[in-house]
């Protein structure tokens, strides 16, 4: 390291930095999460969190200004974690509308069997939660390869991606009361938007329920939520 010229040695110190950063904040989202999962929405403060993580109130504020930041902040990497598992399972050879049907039906399912977070995103609602912006970066092409292959209609994918996310939260409270859900027609619905007519739009809706779902891997942030969620319910 004494032999390192000064840049490289300063590039070191960032990078041993930046990293050093990143674990501390991936320990907060992961105490967030299971002290969320022990206690709910309102029983999870800030001390909770930072004693979970073994760090202190200061470090948390260095990351966070409330404890709302800290959730939004879980929630999203949960949502991550969801919309990468519906990514993984998209096959495609299919069509897009066939390949769009399948995930909106795979990621409602996953959250469906999963309570942790089917809490999270219908206790906190949008705020700033953005599962378009989620959707953009895991699969940036998701509406715009099927409007180049003329199979949809060019509609503005920011508008798809909205209305994605507004519908899917909706539903997902519904299901978290207990309501009875008709996912087919929402999808069938997402479709028509997208250009398909009616009886189109619900052949592929019906045709692309999963009959399986991705395996959840256990070191995930969902699957030890989850089973902390499980643990103390």
């Amino acid at each position: 390291m004494n032999d390192m010229p000064e840049q490289q040695k300063e590039d070191h110190r960032t990078r041993v930095g930046q990293e050093r950063r990143q674990k501390t904040l991936d320990r907060l989202i992961e105490a967030a999460i299971l002290v969320f999962a022990e206690r709910g929405l309102n029983g999870t403060v800030i001390d909770h969190v930072v004693s979970r993580a073994g760090v202190s109130r200061g470090t948390f504020y260095n990351y966070f200004d409330t404890i709302e930041d800290a959730l939004e902040t879980a929630r999203i990497a949960l949502g991550r974690e969801v919309v990468l598992l519906v990514k993984d399972s998209a096959d495609l050879s299919q069509p897009p509308a066939e390949r769009i049907a399948h995930g909106i039906h795979v990621f409602i399912e996953i959250a469906r069997r999963n309570t942790l977070f089917l809490e999270f995103t219908a206790r906190l609602g949008r705020r700033s939660f953005s599962f378009a912006a989620v959707l953009c970066e895991t699969g940036p092409r998701f509406i715009s390869d099927g409007i180049e292959c003329g199979a949809f209609q060019d509609v503005p994918e920011s508008l798809i991606f909205d209305m994605l996310e507004v519908g899917t939260i909706a539903i997902l409270r519904r299901i978290m009361a207990g309501e009875a859900v008709d996912v087919e027609a929402f999808v069938a619905a997402m479709l028509r938007v997208l250009g398909l007519d009616f009886e189109s739009s619900v052949a592929v809706a019906k045709q692309a329920v999963p009959q399986s779902l991705p395996d959840i891997p256990e070191d995930s942030l969902l699957a030890r939520g989850n089973a902390a969620w499980l643990g103390s319910h």
